[in-house]
């Protein structure tokens, strides 16, 4: 009787199902294709692997990524959903009427996968050779700059640097960053603001000149290039972040948890390589980027307000 009993006892274990993998999203608010959804995809397998489930990448694009980021914001705080933004978390509060979210309440940093540092690169018929020498000729002709549209990131760096060289540039508006390199490598275009991976082939083959890195230090994969304060111009800072954030209201530990397996996959030399090749450096822990969040918000707001420029 007690062999029968033990053996029914063994067949209903082995007859319930193993507990499923749990799925956690990965919410990226723009379209797929992206270097946003390039980094999403470099690290989704490996952080499932951590977390102990699958990651599912989910592109939710529009409207500067607050489409995405309010979808987010509204799931629950359980760690299924994450969401993998950039500095459009915090220009796109300062440039867009309104969004549908708080961006500093609503939205909680996890981990910093990196920054992807800006340049300008200019047409080489264009006839200058360095920062210097493009400012003064921006103060003898109105250049023009191209850009995907008002509030991006290409159209805040040529701007930033307008300002502080105090003079005017013309914008020309694109659809995205590839056109407008297009055109500026026709000729049709003065320069440009742009990420530095974006840039680089083109400043290789020579058919752009790279003037200036918006950074304190220079590029690894450009490395030729001076930074801004090589260059003299100190105010010209800006970089694209890329950080993995959560709903609010999740729990510390869950919060230290992800942080901590994101940190191990992005650590892992074929990933780190990967990361590092398409420009993505400095990953940084919850705190950190909860730091770098305070000081862009504090920066970045008064400044894209008191030059009034708004997203279209």
């Amino acid at each position: 009787m007690h062999r029968i009993i033990k053996a029914v006892a063994l067949a209903a274990i082995l007859a319930t199902p193993a507990k499923a993998a749990e799925t956690i999203k990965l919410l990226v608010p723009f379209a797929a294709g992206g270097p946003t959804d390039l980094f999403a995809r470099i690290i989704a397998p490996d952080l499932g692997k951590e977390l102990g489930g699958t990651v599912i990448v989910e592109n939710r694009g529009g409207a500067g990524g607050t489409i995405g980021t309010a979808a987010a914001t509204r799931e629950k705080a359980d760690g299924h959903t994450l969401l993998l933004t950039t500095s459009a978390l915090v220009l796109s509060a300062g440039t867009m009427a309104s969004v549908p979210y708080d961006p500093q309440k609503d939205i909680e940093p996890v981990y910093l996968l990196g920054e992807v540092q800006t340049m300008i690169a200019v047409r080489p018929s264009l006839g200058v050779n360095d920062l210097k020498g493009l400012v003064e000729k921006a103060k003898g002709t109105k250049l023009n700059y191209g850009s995907t549209g008002s509030g991006g990131t290409m159209h805040l760096g040529a701007e930033l640097l307008a300002k502080s060289a105090k003079v005017a540039m013309e914008q020309i508006a694109y659809r995205g960053a590839a056109p407008a390199l297009t055109d500026l490598i026709a000729g049709s275009v003065d320069l440009v603001n742009a990420d530095v991976p974006i840039l680089r082939q083109y400043v290789k083959d020579g058919r752009l000149k790279g003037l200036v890195i918006f950074d304190t230090k220079r590029s690894t994969l450009l490395p030729e290039i001076p930074s801004a304060t090589e260059a003299g111009m100190p105010d010209l800072m800006l970089t694209n972040w890329y950080g993995v954030l959560i709903p609010k209201g999740a729990s510390p530990a869950q919060k230290q948890k992800i942080a901590e397996a994101i940190a191990k996959v992005v650590k892992q030399p074929q990933i780190a390589a990967k990361l590092a090749d398409n420009g993505l450096t400095d990953p940084q822990d919850t705190a950190a980027f909860k730091a770098r969040l305070d000081a862009d918000f504090a920066r970045w707001l008064p400044w894209l307000k008191a030059n009034g420029i708004r997203a279209e």
